[in-house]
């Protein structure tokens, strides 16, 4: 036998957010500090779900968790930060490889024949990284080549995300301010 069980949900459609198309937002309070929240925008959809949350509501959940919290539970994959384009990761092999020659650590011969290497290489990360593609740079780095300190950028998937939750807490925040 099928049971149907109705539910109380929260639906707002947030518009007006600079640089995002509308977002629809659907909170479930399960009991005090047990819900859920589903967002969406531009075709993606975000969820997330607490049974902890110290007596709170999800939009009061939502307003003190960090954006880095949320982004991490909606998405574990998602990296604020990404590897830079290649021409920054070549800038940083040629101060490595200047490094190591002034430290001695390299001769003139071996510098050269990574610098030729690095400005030759359509990716130089993975010719530091990869014994498929790299040759001389492989020993630049040492043992562990993608820990080197490789230049990164900010993720704008992750910048995305951040926008849409702050758009979603500031109009929860309007939401409670008009109810008052």
């Amino acid at each position: 036998m099928i049971t149907v069980e109705k539910n109380n949900v929260l639906s707002l459609t947030i518009t007006g957010a600079e640089r995002l198309d509308p977002i629809r937002v659907m909170i479930e309070n399960y009991e005090p500090g047990k819900g859920r929240i589903t967002v969406t925008c531009y075709g993606k959809a975000w969820t997330g779900a607490w049974f902890a949350m110290g007596g709170d509501t999800v939009q009061e959940f939502i307003q003190r968790a960090s954006n880095d919290y949320l982004i991490g539970y909606f998405d574990s994959s998602l990296e604020s930060t990404i590897d830079d384009e290649n021409d920054a990761n070549i800038n940083f092999v040629q101060k490595e490889i200047i490094k190591l020659r002034r430290d001695d650590e390299i001769n003139a011969i071996e510098a050269r024949d990574m610098w030729d290497e690095a400005i030759n290489s359509d990716d130089v990360k993975e010719s530091c990284c990869s014994r498929l593609v790299g040759n001389h740079l492989l020993s630049l780095f040492g043992d562990d080549p993608f820990y080197a300190g490789w230049p990164t950028v900010p993720n704008p998937k992750y910048q995305y995300l951040s926008r849409i939750i702050d758009a979603v807490r500031a109009g929860l925040k309007q939401l409670e301010l008009e109810a008052s």
